[in-house]
C-alpha cells in the first residue's frame, strides 16, 4: 500500500465538513482524475503513462466522529480516502493497494492536494448567505463566485444563474459540467458576452471584476 497526506486549515467545524462529503455526487466531480460517477461506478483516469486507461470502482461512504472515508473498490486495487478534523485542519489521505503501486506516488500527491483544496472551496460557498431566489444587496465579484459554488452545491454541474437590478442591470453565467462557459454583462446601453472554460473549482474574483457593484440583485437559478 502507498499513502500520501495533505492537510488544509479551514475556518469552519466538522459539521460543515461533513455536510460536504456527505454528497459525494455533487463533490467528487471536482476532485483530480475524475471522469465519471454513473449509478453506483465511479471512474477516475490517470494521465500518466499506462494509466490512462483508468480506474473503475463502486464507492462506500462512512462517517465516524471527526472522521470519514471513501473506499473505491475496484478491479485493479482498493483506493481509501481518509477525512479527518483535527483543530481547525483537514487531513486528507489518499491510499493506493493495487496495480501500479510503485508508480503512483506522484499521482496520489495531486490527488490529495486537490481534494483538500476543492473541499476548502464548497464549505467557502456553503457558508455563502446567500440562496436561490433571493435578493443580493450590494453584489461583489467575491459573493458572486461564492454563490456559483454554492448553486453547484444545491442545484448541480449544469445551471443558468441569472442577476436582475432595478436600475436595468443584468448579468447571467451559464455553468454546464462545472464549467463556466459564458458570463454575459448589461449595464447602462452597453452590453458584454465573455465565453470561457473556467472550471468552478478555478473561478476566481479576477473574471468577474465586470459585474456591475455596489447595488442590489434578485437572483434566479434555472437547472439545465
Amino acid at each position: 500500500m502507498i499513502s500520501r497526506t495533505y492537510e488544509v486549515e479551514l475556518p469552519y467545524g466538522w459539521e460543515s465538513i461533513s455536510w460536504i462529503l456527505a454528497k459525494p455526487e455533487k463533490t467528487l466531480p471536482f476532485f483530480p482524475y475524475f471522469k465519471e460517477f454513473k449509478g453506483e461506478k465511479v471512474r477516475f483516469e490517470v494521465p500518466r503513462f499506462i494509466f490512462k486507461f483508468g480506474y473503475e470502482f463502486t464507492l462506500d461512504y462512512g462517517v465516524q466522529g471527526n472522521k470519514a472515508v471513501y473506499t473505491f473498490r475496484g478491479d485493479r486495487g482498493i483506493l481509501t480516502i481518509t477525512f479527518e478534523m483535527k483543530g481547525r485542519s483537514l487531513l486528507v489521505t489518499a491510499s493506493w493497494s493495487g496495480f501500479g503501486e510503485i508508480l503512483m506516488g506522484k499521482p496520489l500527491e495531486t490527488f490529495t492536494r486537490g481534494i483538500g483544496e476543492a473541499i476548502r472551496e464548497f464549505c467557502s460557498a456553503a457558508k455563502c448567505p446567500v440562496h436561490m431566489q433571493e435578493r443580493v444587496e450590494n453584489l461583489t465579484p467575491e459573493l458572486l463566485v461564492s454563490l456559483i459554488k454554492k448553486t453547484v452545491l444545491e442545484v448541480g454541474r449544469s445551471f443558468l444563474l441569472e442577476g436582475y437590478s432595478k436600475d436595468g442591470s443584468y448579468f447571467s453565467i451559464k455553468v454546464s459540467n462545472g464549467i463556466l462557459q459564458e458570463l454575459k454583462i448589461r449595464e447602462d446601453e452597453s452590453e458584454s458576452i465573455v465565453e470561457t472554460e473556467v472550471p468552478i473549482t478555478a473561478l476566481e474574483k479576477e473574471l468577474l471584476n465586470g459585474i456591475p457593484t455596489g447595488r442590489s440583485f434578485r437572483i434566479r437559478v434555472y437547472r439545465d
